[in-house]
């Protein structure tokens, strides 16, 4: 397995950039007036965006709710555009008012959402965009934004996103740490279960109210959490590090196997814990 080191947004691959900026480009010349800003978070902004496995984060902020044939119709554009990156994975963001990015509360409303899960669902016209929207977890992704964010167009991070809670932001955290260890649902992502719980576990040792990567995460958990959970840590980082190319079906997995009573057993004690 051949490994490659996290890129950032300052270093990251020429067709990566370019990606991202004719996407900019796209969003700004279909918003108009109405964008307030683009905002980009997560992996390449921390210095741990491998290309074969971490998604493009970003936050969408618009001046006023979009109505639903307009929020269809950028949708449906975000997911074309998609569909020319040259890796497996892809965008994930989220479209919010600069109402609800000034004054964040759980769970967050949002305008719209894409993923490559959701993919299929726009273009085959599966989404209802007449129904309010909202989801806990996206305060997490706020708090990632204004700790390491990056302004790719619009007004500054500063003067956008107004101040997040500690408590809501761990609130947030816990409630989607809570749904891959609900049952076996650990099975489905190792990589990213493992990787993230481990960074939930040093949240909540750690009480100095930084946000952290999936690398330091995996760092914090190797240094800290029983032995017996060393190879599975030690497996999902490699994996995630892995320069190997995936399939989309074998993205969540890195198309090797994973042993079920091990993974199993970390959920276990995570729960004990979170």
């Amino acid at each position: 397995m051949s490994t490659s080191t996290g890129q950032s947004w300052e270093n990251c691959d020429d067709d990566i950039k370019q990606l991202i900026n004719t996407f900019v480009i796209l969003i700004e010349n279909f918003l108009g007036d109405c964008l307030v800003g683009i905002y980009l978070h997560g992996s390449l902004t921390m210095g741990s965006y491998y290309r074969p496995k971490s998604d493009i984060d970003l936050f969408i902020v618009v001046r006023e709710p979009l109505k639903p044939e307009t929020a269809k119709a950028l949708n449906i554009i975000i997911a074309k555009h998609s569909e020319k990156r040259p890796t497996t994975s892809t965008f994930e963001l989220n479209v919010i008012t600069a109402e609800t990015a000034k004054s964040p509360a759980l769970p967050l409303p949002y305008e719209l959402h894409y993923s490559i899960g959701w993919h299929a669902k726009i273009l085959n016209d599966q989404i209802d965009y007449n129904s309010k929207k909202s989801d806990v977890d996206l305060v997490a992704q706020l708090m990632y934004t204004v700790q390491y964010g990056i302004c790719l167009s619009g007004k500054p991070i500063q003067a956008v996103f107004g101040a997040i809670s500690w408590s809501d932001f761990m609130a947030s955290v816990k409630a989607d740490c809570t749904k891959f260890l609900i049952d076996e649902n650990i099975l489905a992502m190792p990589i990213n279960n493992i990787l993230n719980i481990c960074r939930v576990l040093q949240l909540l040792r750690q009480d100095d109210q930084v946000v952290h990567s999936k690398d330091e995460g995996a760092a914090w958990g190797l240094a800290n959490l029983p032995p017996q959970f060393t190879p599975l840590i030690q497996k999902a980082l490699s994996t995630y590090h892995s320069s190997d190319p995936v399939s989309v079906a074998d993205r969540k997995t890195g198309g090797i196997p994973w042993d079920r009573k091990d993974l199993l057993s970390f959920r276990d004690y995570a729960r004990s814990l979170i």
